[in-house]
């Protein structure tokens, strides 16, 4: 199924999801009607999101920490993987990035910002670069977000059957969160081997392994470099 594809099947799955649990809330006696607000607020989060997503995208274009730099093949190669998942239009600019590289998307433009040391290691650049057009090519920015307002819908509904389920519930949504970025986290870097080769996976490895810093965030989003490098290993020779 191609990227947009996959998209609209995630966002709507992930809407039928809490549409479907809340009925089934509801019919059992455990709340009222009223309880279907919750995936009508969900409808109106994804409405909002795109409007928020151009503002901030209209704000990184014009950021004067960074600057935009020509590099049409960058461009191209983002464009060939990405194009499929409806992105038209990429601009890169360079400076001071928190990460190696990153990348934000509104309908089908997209900004990639690349840390202003990042070409000093070409190979190393080559991976993170691939791993941020597979965030693009998978509509990342769109699906977690979709995945984190079902588990809060499905969070609240198994409040109204049983109040104390909140706190472990809670629980639950944390790990369910952090499950799907680690996934996709995981995906991207496989995606990015496949187009750019197991070298300059492991390069780029050696230059994360150097700065890793375990945080709080680095446990919801990312696997240790130790683990993701692994996993290229894997994907390299299936």
């Amino acid at each position: 199924m191609p990227g947009r594809g996959r998209w609209l099947a995630w966002c709507w799955g992930s809407f039928a999801v809490s549409v479907a649990v809340t009925a089934v809330v509801v019919a059992a006696g455990f709340s009222a009607a009223s309880l279907f607000v919750e995936p009508l607020a969900q409808l109106v989060v994804f409405a909002t999101l795109p409007v928020i997503r151009h503002l901030r995208l209209a704000g990184l274009r014009g950021d004067g920490r960074y600057r935009t730099v020509p590099a049409p093949a960058l461009s191209a190669a983002m464009l060939a993987v990405a194009g499929p998942s409806g992105v038209r239009e990429v601009t890169v600019r360079v400076g001071q990035v928190g990460g190696f590289a990153r990348c934000f998307r509104a309908g089908g433009r997209t900004v990639v910002l690349v840390h202003e040391r990042l070409p000093v290691v070409p190979e190393a650049a080559r991976f993170f670069l691939a791993h941020e057009a597979a965030h693009l090519a998978r509509y990342d920015v769109f699906r977690r977000p979709a995945a984190l307002m079902t588990a809060l819908v499905c969070l609240f509904d198994l409040g109204a059957v049983w109040p104390p389920a909140l706190i472990p519930g809670v629980v639950a949504v944390v790990a369910v969160v952090a499950v799907v970025n680690r996934a996709g986290e995981r995906d991207c870097d496989r995606l990015a081997v496949r187009w750019v080769g197991l070298a300059a996976a492991e390069r780029a490895f050696s230059v994360v392994q150097r700065a890793y810093r375990r945080s709080v965030r680095s446990l919801f989003v990312h696997p240790t470099p130790a683990q993701r490098l692994a996993a290229c290993r894997i994907s390299a020779e299936a």
